[in-house]
């Protein structure tokens, strides 16, 4: 047999190779699919009952658990003992886990602090729990005994009565806040009212005191005066339109001009240093420009950010 005939049976063997490879894998990803929707719809909107210790950092996201049995590994900033109520808000089968997402049906009562005011907020915990599962499951659609390995750190109810009705059910209620929490809150209101003045007021008097520094500045340089002419046009065409924005006038983040803007020409004979000594008067200019114009439009409107003080 000639070598193109051998090498016309090759192409032909390898390309029948390839599609039965491709047949197998799309089958695998089938029997996957169908697995996962199989799991899935037995425990995806269930409700459940922890049988194992978990973590949550409670802010939001859920927090991963993993799985050895009933030993877990977590970085998670809150314990729970077993026994937490939760309901199934996901699940996705891996070749060697499964993952299931839970949020706990009871919040957790978190303090901060802000200033000398211990305050809480009640937070949401999640947790993913990934089980570890040997892949002879997963591979053989072994839906029972996938159950069977879920059923060692959650067990699943049909209702969140039957779950609370459970002997594992730890009972675990949100801790109480303080009996004069009200009292606080209200303390911490006033006092914050009275800090945000305080911040109006500050800026304020150091706008006043920048402001009435500017003049003293200013020279008949053309190079300066066309830079502060700049810089005014600039001041009133920027102008902040919100008490955050009032409050950072004059902070130092003034954006001097991109490049040198001057009335008159650079004087003959200076060359590069002329050039480099005009774009920096006229760069002073400028920035004098908008801090004074920017300045005395925060004085005048900052009054308006003052805010009331409730009664404690």
């Amino acid at each position: 047999m000639s070598a193109p005939a051998i090498g016309r049976r090759g192409a032909g063997l390898a390309a029948g190779t390839a599609t039965v490879l491709l047949a197998l894998t799309l089958s695998g990803a089938a029997l996957a699919g169908d697995t996962q929707d199989a799991v899935a719809s037995r425990w995806r909107g269930a409700w459940v009952v922890t049988t194992a210790e978990t973590h949550a950092d409670c802010m939001g996201m859920y927090t991963g658990n993993k799985f050895s049995g009933r030993l877990v590994s977590s970085k998670g900033r809150w314990r729970f003992k077993p026994g937490e109520l939760g309901k199934v808000d996901g699940i996705d089968l891996k070749r060697d886990r499964v993952d299931i997402k839970m949020t706990l049906a009871e919040p957790l009562l978190v303090s901060h602090q802000d200033g000398p005011f211990t305050l809480y907020d009640e937070v949401s915990c999640r947790m993913e729990l990934q089980v570890e599962v040997a892949r002879d499951l997963v591979k053989g659609k072994d839906v029972g005994g996938l159950d069977q390995n879920l059923r060692i750190v959650i067990d699943r109810y049909a209702t969140e009565d039957e779950a609370r009705a459970s002997n594992r059910y730890n009972g675990r209620e949100r801790d109480p806040y303080p009996g004069d929490y009200e009292k606080t809150v209200a303390a911490h209101a006033a006092w914050q009212a009275r800090q945000t003045n305080i911040a109006v007021q500050a800026r304020i008097d150091a706008l006043v005191d920048d402001t009435s520094r500017i003049p003293e500045r200013i020279t008949g340089d053309p190079d300066y005066m066309a830079g502060f002419v700049r810089g005014v046009e600039t001041g009133r065409s920027s102008r902040p339109d919100s008490c955050p924005g009032l409050m950072s006038v004059g902070s130092g983040t003034t954006r001097l001009s991109s490049g040198y803007q001057g009335a008159g020409a650079v004087p003959a004979g200076r060359g590069g240093t002329g050039e480099t000594e005009a774009q920096a008067r006229f760069n002073r200019g400028y920035a004098d420009g908008v801090r004074l114009t920017q300045g005395l439009d925060a004085i005048r409107r900052l009054p308006g950010c003052f805010v009331p003080v409730p009664e404690e």
